[in-house]
């Protein structure tokens, strides 16, 4: 895999991290997917090195200082792809993620991948807060849930874990996302179960009622975007099951989303 940069679209993950902190959680698992990886992968985008931003300068000096460690492996758009065998380059890798939680570094940090020899591990996009693993066995995934402990955050499985109709629409909890087909104004909605706060569940009328952050974009810019936003981002409040089964099933994964997410709620 090393003389060719990774295929990112045909990428399958098993599990999607989902956190209120991308940087620290994103971070925890980065270190652990280090700790494993024969090769690592980044795409750089060059301009954010010309960007005047505070970080810019420390995202030039930190390339600078690591350029020579990496080979180059291909241009893509926006920049270009860089590899380095590990451990070797760990230093590196440590010094390149560093910038992530910055302005011009979340961008100039395009992406992250690490790998096992041939299989991909860790997938990362920091500007789309976007983390994926593939992870090789039960013991890595063990160890990422005790590493996001301490973090607002917990890895999901990606696959459908339930699925139902009701209200005329049709559900699905997915990876990191509750889905909902027949929303308003558009057909289809998938909403991030990081910003689900509260589960309360009516067992007469086998319904669960759904709190969600006002804000999922924190600060006032994420004010104004959600404004903008706000006809197309309508998470659902209530949900309705036919079945009591089903009605269990959602209850039991959306409360363990949020436990997991946030012990001490």
């Amino acid at each position: 895999m090393a003389a060719n940069p990774p295929d990112t679209t045909t990428f399958e993950p098993s599990h999607t991290l989902t956190a209120a902190d991308f940087h620290g959680s994103a971070g925890a698992i980065f270190e652990l997917a280090l700790d494993r990886a024969t090769d690592g992968y980044v795409g750089i985008d060059h301009d954010e090195l010309e960007m005047d931003l505070p970080d810019a300068p420390r995202c030039r000096t930190t390339w600078n200082a690591v350029r020579d460690s990496l080979s180059w492996v291909d241009d893509e758009h926006p920049g270009a792809w860089y590899h380095a065998s590990l451990p070797d380059a760990s230093a590196e890798f440590r010094d390149l993620w560093s910038l992530e939680d910055g302005d011009s570094g979340a961008f100039f940090l395009h992406t992250v991948v690490l790998t096992i020899d041939d299989e991909w591990l860790f997938f990362a996009v920091p500007h789309h807060s976007l983390c994926w693993l593939n992870a090789p066995d039960e013991s890595f995934v063990d160890a990422v849930d005790d590493a996001l402990a301490k973090h607002r955050a917990c890895v999901l499985p990606e696959k459908t874990r339930v699925e139902w109709t009701g209200d005329g629409r049709n559900y699905s909890i997915s990876g990191t996302s509750l889905c909902v087909e027949g929303g308003r104004l558009r057909t289809r909605g998938c909403y991030g179960l990081s910003n689900l706060e509260t589960v309360r569940a009516n067992e007469d009328e086998r319904t669960l009622s759904l709190t969600w952050q006002p804000n999922p974009i924190p600060g006032a810019v994420g004010r104004a975007l959600m404004s903008a936003m706000s006809l197309v981002y309508d998470p659902p409040e209530r949900l309705q099951f036919e079945d009591e089964a089903t009605f269990r099933d959602a209850e039991s994964i959306l409360r363990e989303i949020i436990e997991k997410r946030d012990p001490t709620v």
